[in-house]
């Protein structure tokens, strides 16, 4: 498998404030289908907490975010990565799992960073437990 080089950028990133950090970054910079789940489900999610509060304006603020995220990428320069999971790696995610109490998500996505020799930005401290399966860690 090829090396893609860059930085896959966490969900937790593309769900914070220092989103606009990322256009100061001259490498390649991913997510991969697991996070692009992870931020729906965070959008979708948060629109239907605000539908349940009766608040609809911040609930079609969700909308549109759920909306504009492709156009999102596209302006921060984010590509899609290919995960490749296969049944070997599915076994390592299990470990990941239940050795190092890491969430699924992360434990996919630190499978690809290892498989693609990538590094992580991330606000997520459970990433420290994942130093081996990252080329370098960015915590901002």
């Amino acid at each position: 498998m090829e090396e893609a080089r860059g930085i896959l950028v966490d969900t937790n990133i593309l769900t914070s404030k220092k989103l606009k950090m990322l256009l100061s970054i001259n490498e390649p910079l991913y997510i991969t289908p697991t996070i692009l789940l992870e931020y729906l489900n965070w959008a979708i999610e948060s629109r239907n907490i605000w539908l349940r509060e009766g608040n609809e304006k911040r609930a079609k603020g969700y909308e549109g975010l759920i909306k504009l995220f492709p156009k999102l990428l596209e302006e921060l320069g984010i590509n899609i990565i290919d995960q490749d999971i296969d049944k070997d790696d599915l076994k390592e995610i299990t470990i990941l799992i239940t050795q190092r109490n890491i969430d699924p998500g992360d434990a996919t996505n630190a499978i690809t960073t290892k498989k693609k020799k990538l590094k992580t930005i991330t606000q997520d401290k459970d990433w420290q437990r994942l130093q081996d399966y990252t080329k370098e860690i960015i915590f901002i």
